[in-house]
């Protein structure tokens, strides 16, 4: 694991540019990753049919949810960046439908994509932190 987290806020937008920016966002850290991981809890069938279009489920302990994993290519990337924003259900202004999405180059889209998250080796430091 990297030693630094960077965070990630649509917080501060508006939100008629929240879901445009969380593509984009979501477009770009996919570059030079190689495997997705997709985290859905087990009521959520439909989108894990649908993630294991992409992938195949990943053993592991998690007993309210489930594990899909597999490349990312083009194809995937399209998929993610083209479903259609889903509705609020009261709780979560969603990005997306699936509850987390990891890329192995340590990015991930958590909470619907309500957060975004960076492991880094080294913090990217603006000039003007620098001052």
């Amino acid at each position: 694991m990297s030693d630094y987290l960077d965070v990630i806020s649509l917080a501060g937008l508006a939100p008629e540019d929240r879901f445009p920016t969380w593509r984009v966002v979501m477009e770009r850290k996919s570059q030079g990753a190689e495997t997705f991981e997709i985290h859905c809890w087990d009521q959520e069938k439909e989108w894990l049919e649908y993630a294991l279009q992409y992938g195949d489920y990943k053993d592991v302990n998690w007993p309210q949810g489930k594990v899909v994993t597999g490349k990312v290519t083009d194809e995937f990337i399209h998929m993610l960046t083209h479903l259609p924003k889903p509705e609020y259900d009261g709780v979560y202004d969603k990005m997306t439908p699936f509850f987390s999405i990891f890329f192995d180059n340590g990015f991930s889209s958590e909470h619907y994509g309500t957060e975004m998250y960076v492991w880094m080796d080294e913090p990217e430091w603006d000039d003007e932190d620098e001052e």
